[in-house]
């Protein structure tokens, strides 16, 4: 009997794939990203972004083994094309949940 996928198609925006967190000091890591955007910030009465995230996910590091992705808080994650935004690390040390603050860099 076959599994239903992890994420059902629920018509928001994800980007699953690869990415860079930049840490507040400068430093650069790959990691893996998954996200979703949680909300519409039309469809919000009051919107602020400093008040709502619009997006979250988990970050998961590609590579470095000397690095706690709990550091960026907060960071920047930038997307392959070069869209960024900055997020709060919610966790670590190599898989992280994130947090967006500001709009998504995807969708």
């Amino acid at each position: 009997m076959p599994r239903d996928s992890f994420h059902k198609d629920d018509g928001r925006p994800r980007y699953v794939g690869p990415a860079t967190v930049v840490f507040p000091d400068g430093r650069e890591v790959e990691v893996t990203a998954s996200l979703v955007l949680r909300l519409d910030p039309a469809t919000v009465a009051d919107f602020s972004y400093d008040r709502h995230s619009t997006w979250a996910g988990s970050v998961t590091l590609a590579g470095a083994d000397d690095v706690d992705l709990f550091d960026a808080a907060p960071g920047i994650l930038r997307l392959p094309d070069g869209r960024e935004s900055e997020f709060m690390a919610t966790s670590g040390p190599r898989e992280s949940g994130c947090s967006g603050i500001g709009p998504a860099p995807f969708g």
